[in-house]
């Protein structure tokens, strides 16, 4: 049995593959909230030096600040050093021009509570000397992420796509809720970690048995409409932050509603590609009946029924089913290991440049609720230009571009003042833009790269690569606080440019079988000349054929049409 030849009757995205397909979205949005929700628990507020016992933060007292606490050489407020001199709730007096020592805040910091009522940031006192520390347990979270994503990944190869997203989510809702309740720095790091790992466990495979689910002329779609359920995770966790303002009851707030989730494993079906890829023909069978019942289609007994092997290629199918292959078995493939090199090298830069604009957003504009709100929201046109443009010039070419013009922005930026904020935020917001695009892509695209023994840990392992750089993006940050302020433009900005014109290197995907076995795997793409590497696909119109004798020749070249323009097929009657 060939699921592609079921799908042929089921219809590319039949009545039953859309309710899983949707059923499976639902899951990324608390993928977004726990993937980014750190932006707001350890969000560091305006702050300088405590002055006295009770002293709370007040920067309008000028005469008792001008005496108290020195200013930088941009003219603010010192935040990490004050005078040493003795002060009480009475003030203090002083002469401008007397000479003064300066201390580290030795009676500890008070913060701005204009946005924030409590994060980390102000609980366990993470900022001067201990801001490296808020930086990492942004990297915590991210370094999470990359060991759910290989995990999982690895998991969902040995023991199914059920079980490897079930697993995560167990941990996502019990971490989640014990993490609201800690109250040291340390268990709240250990804490991050294990939700990172839950939230990329839970979206890798998710959106991979949702993509298995389609038929090829909809593949483009169903790896896009995904990135607006993340979309809404992403702007609901501005509004989830800005109604709670306390970082206890966020974490609550966003651990215990993925409980509900939970019940997809009775919901949720196995994966017929991977049940077929591991021998178990009966029960994909049992879900393609069920599949054809819903979709109120007739599948002919022919489809269910094992073809004996004749040619070399089926052979080959037959050798891979039942055996497990592992990511050292796909880098034994040249021309595979090439390909896996390049995708892993741009998911790498889309993570570094994804996440730096992301965590960049608190410290862009005047609101950093209305900042982070707008990063997500951008995202949105970014996936409608997906959409339109994704079966059209393909994927190669539009995360070519994407990233081309990202990092271009991001490079312009290092151009504008430190003092044109508004200027500032619209820039970063082009290039966050740019990099959703781009980003929604490469998990369609490196699905579609690998063969289906490999492809979920070829996907896993890409996402684990990937964030090594969403796990420096915090650092680039922190480097930009102690150089200068557009550093974090130029890393974004090169990481992208460089990646996008990379992209040139890999083979397209559009309309493309996905591949069944490691050779079908290694001979895509293989050999491509450097004509080939700058063609852009165009959508063709199939002739008709007149003759009655070649219809069903007719209704093959108008499937493969439909699937290299990604539209869809319709039969006559």
């Amino acid at each position: 049995m060939q699921f592609d030849e079921a799908l042929k009757y089921l219809g590319d995205f039949g009545r039953y593959q859309k309710v899983i397909y949707f059923t499976l979205c639902l899951l990324a949005i608390p993928c977004a909230w726990h993937s980014l929700g750190n932006t707001f628990l350890s969000a560091s507020p305006d702050h300088h030096c405590s002055l006295y016992d009770g002293y709370t933060y007040n920067t309008s007292q000028e005469a008792l600040m001008s005496c108290a606490v020195p200013r930088k050489d941009d003219g603010s407020w010192d935040s990490c050093r004050r005078y040493n001199i003795s002060i009480g709730p009475g003030g203090v007096e002083c002469s401008p021009d007397e000479p003064r020592e300066t201390i580290p805040c030795d009676m500890g910091w008070v913060f701005d509570s204009t946005f924030y009522d409590k994060t980390a940031v102000t609980e366990f006192n993470l900022v001067c000397e201990n801001d490296a520390q808020r930086q990492l347990s942004k990297s915590l979270v991210l370094a999470g992420k990359m060991v759910g994503s290989m995990v999982c990944g690895q998991l969902a190869d040995f023991a199914g796509r059920k079980k490897a997203f079930t697993l995560p989510l167990l941990i996502m809702v019990g971490v989640g809720t014990g993490a609201s309740f800690v109250h040291t720095f340390t268990l709240f790091c250990v804490m991050q970690f294990l939700l990172g790992v839950s939230a990329s466990g839970t979206f890798v495979v998710a959106i991979v048995i949702a993509t298995e689910m389609v038929g090829k002329s909809q593949r483009a779609t169903a790896g896009i409409v995904i990135e607006y359920f993340y979309s809404i995770g992403y702007m609901s966790m501005a509004l989830i932050a800005w109604r709670l303002r306390d970082w206890h009851t966020i974490e609550l707030a966003i651990s215990i509603p993925p409980v509900i989730f939970l019940a997809y494993y009775f919901i949720v079906p196995e994966s017929p590609r991977w049940l077929l890829s591991k021998g178990k023909t009966a029960e994909a069978e049992k879900i393609v009946r069920k599949a054809a019942k819903i979709n109120k289609v007739k599948i002919p007994e022919s489809v269910f029924q094992d073809e004996p092997l004749e040619t070399k290629d089926e052979e080959q199918v037959k050798a891979s089913v039942g055996r497990t292959y592992t990511f050292f078995d796909l880098l034994r493939y040249p021309n595979m290991r090439k390909k896996a090199i390049l995708i892993y090298f741009i998911w790498l830069s889309n993570n570094l440049v994804y996440y730096g604009l992301s965590f960049f957003s608190e410290d862009l504009g005047n609101d950093p609720y209305f900042s982070f709100f707008l990063a997500g929201a951008v995202e949105v046109p970014a996936y409608i230009v997906c959409q339109l443009l994704l079966g059209r010039i393909g994927r190669k070419w539009l995360i070519c571009i994407f990233m081309t013009i990202g990092g271009v922005s991001l490079l312009c930026a290092m151009a504008i003042p430190t003092d044109m904020a508004t200027v500032t935020l619209v820039i970063a917001m082009i290039g966050k833009l740019c990099i959703s695009g781009s980003y929604a892509i490469v998990y369609l695209y490196a699905i579609e790269l690998f063969p289906t023994p490999v492809r979920n840990v070829g996907v896993g392992m890409g996402s684990f690569v990937s964030r090594i750089g969403s796990i420096a993006s915090p650092y680039v940050l922190y480097l930009g606080d102690v150089t200068f302020f557009q550093f974090p433009f130029l890393v974004f900005g090169s990481f992208a440019l460089l990646a996008g014109v990379s992209t040139l290197l890999l083979p397209d995907t559009l309309g493309a079988k996905l591949p069944q076995t490691m050779e079908e795997g290694e001979a895509f793409g293989k050999n491509m000349t450097f004509r080939e590497m700058f063609k852009l696909p165009n959508c063709r119109r199939v002739p008709d054929h007149e003759d009655d004798e070649n219809q069903e020749e007719k209704f093959h070249a108008l499937e493969m049409s439909a699937a290299y323009c990604n539209v869809g097929v319709q039969t006559e009657d």
